[in-house]
């Protein structure tokens, strides 16, 4: 009888062991799979297609192409979380040199590389893990179209446009016969074309080789111009703190970058 007692003890000594090693592991486990989460930060003001709505809203509808196109890419990893803040945007750099933020999409400079860690291929920026990739063209009517000789505008008096964005970069050339006038952030400038506000505009014409038309573009009464006079590259820009402790999660977004979502980027072309 008392042998027995024994053995009944001792097995149940062995079961709680084994459980609480089964628990020991199962917390591992959990910890392995727990989700991790990423803070991607962009600028605290609308920066039409990327970017839309002000302040540190982020909207639920209409966010912009950029905010679509992350929150579709983190999607596609497995126990990724993503948390979108906004800021001014040199404060958005500043925070991610620092680490308090994750992420960014930037273009690349050599004084950009002590903010974090670009997709790098052979020392130089890897073109294959752009974030996108856009062709920037000049649109008019079809009058002043026959003065562009592919470089700049035959004509004697500067004719009055406006830049989609900032960041389009014109030749000297270009330059010269253009007189820029204001307009918000948000700003239909295809819709001042037409209405003879300007008289010439910039607009994206290709994402990833791809031509795109925005969809108030009137071919009856307006003209794309060629060549491109722009492109921009955008990367996916991580901080380093973010590289070192998830490098399998930053490798994983930056190959899912091969897919330009082009229909994200189109629906936004207005």
């Amino acid at each position: 009888m008392h042998s027995s007692s024994s053995q009944v003890a001792i097995f149940l000594n062995r079961s709680n062991y084994l459980g609480l090693v089964a628990l020991f592991f199962l917390g591992l486990l959990s910890q392995s799979v727990q989700a991790v989460t990423l803070k991607f930060c962009y600028q605290d003001q609308p920066l039409a297609p990327y970017y839309f709505g002000s302040g540190q809203q982020v909207p639920a509808i209409w966010p912009g192409a950029t905010v679509e196109h992350i929150q579709q890419l983190v999607a596609k990893v497995p126990n990724l979380q993503l948390e979108l803040v906004r800021y001014p945007w040199n404060r958005c750099l500043k925070y991610l040199q620092a680490g308090s933020v994750d992420a960014v999409v930037a273009n690349y400079s050599e004084n950009r590389e002590t903010l974090g860690v670009f997709p790098k291929r052979d020392g130089k920026p890897d073109q294959l893990k752009m974030f996108t990739r856009q062709d920037v063209c000049l649109v008019t009517d079809k009058e002043l179209a026959t003065k562009w000789n592919g470089r700049f505008f035959e004509v004697e008096r500067k004719v009055t446009a406006t830049r989609q964005t900032p960041r389009v970069k014109l030749s000297p050339e270009i330059e010269a016969k253009l007189n820029f006038v204001q307009a918000s952030a948000d700003a239909n400038s295809l819709k001042m074309l037409a209405q003879g506000r300007v008289q010439v505009v910039t607009q994206v014409c290709q994402i990833m080789d791809q031509k795109v038309t925005a969809k108030s573009f009137n071919p009856q009464t307006m003209v794309v111009l060629t060549p491109p006079v722009d492109q921009l590259h955008g990367y996916l820009l991580f901080s380093r703190q973010f590289y070192q402790k998830q490098p399998e999660i930053a490798e994983q977004l930056w190959q899912k970058l091969a897919d330009p979502q082009l229909a994200i980027y189109q629906k936004y072309l207005e």
